[in-house]
């Protein structure tokens, strides 16, 4: 049985008394788990041992649709942790901690509207501190959706989309692309994005950063080219 399935299963043996005016609410708890779902798939950290996923989530209810929920708060919040760490192993995904899920009332998100803040945390939660994407009902698309970076690692090739102007590479977990690898630096390297093209500056790295075997500061890509952080590679794709 799929982890979604465990899920809903659980959530259909809860039907009786009271509780059965859950299934009348606009949302459905199996709703909130494909966006929990979504707020996985579309976080990855990507690693060359492995990929790393958030482990806490926030799901935001207008408080009348919250209020459906709010009788079994605490027993969703415990079976979407447990779904979310049955994908995960199902997928081959890693979190740094057992997942936790909580389910809020929050006055600024429409009716029938759900929102999903995903963080990856190995310390308690701290809002200020946690890199954090919100998924709002209609987000706007990706600047440059078939720009990406391949990376070949013994689980396979690893996509890894370039989706904004400026973007920080290198092992520590504030970076928007963390690669886990003892060569890269905490801080390797820097993409930007300006007249109409990628470029890689290096971050005063310890291994040096290097495009087609060429150590450099900063330099232009064009697709093809191979990047080297101390001797991590990847491929930049621009079609």
């Amino acid at each position: 049985m799929s982890a979604l399935a465990r899920f809903e299963s659980f959530m259909e043996n809860m039907v009786e008394g009271s509780v059965a005016r859950l299934f009348r609410s606009p949302i459905q708890p199996a709703e909130i788990a494909k966006r929990l779902e979504r707020a996985m798939e579309t976080q990855q950290t990507i690693s060359v041992r492995r990929v790393i996923v958030p482990n806490f989530y926030r799901a935001f209810l207008n408080p009348q649709d919250f209020a459906a929920f709010n009788p079994i708060r605490a027993e969703m919040e415990r079976e979407m942790a447990t779904y979310l760490a049955d994908l995960a192993q199902e997928r081959g995904f890693t979190m740094l901690e057992h997942p936790r899920v909580e389910l809020n009332a929050e006055a600024s998100v429409a009716r029938h509207t759900i929102q999903v803040v995903a963080e990856t945390l190995s310390t308690p939660p701290d809002p200020a501190a946690a890199h954090t994407q919100i998924f709002q009902p209609a987000p706007a698309p990706a600047a440059h959706p078939r720009t990406r970076l391949l990376l070949n690692s013994p689980n396979g090739r690893h996509v890894i989309p370039l989706e904004s102007t400026q973007m920080s590479v290198g092992r520590g977990l504030n970076n928007d692309i963390i690669l886990e690898d003892t060569r890269v630096s905490r801080h390797h390297a820097q993409l930007r994005y300006r007249a109409r093209r990628f470029w890689i500056s290096d971050l005063g790295s310890t291994n040096g950063t290097f495009v087609n075997g060429e150590q450099i500061e900063e330099k232009a890509l064009r697709d093809g080219d191979v990047i080297s952080l101390g001797g991590l590679e990847l491929t930049f794709k621009e079609a």
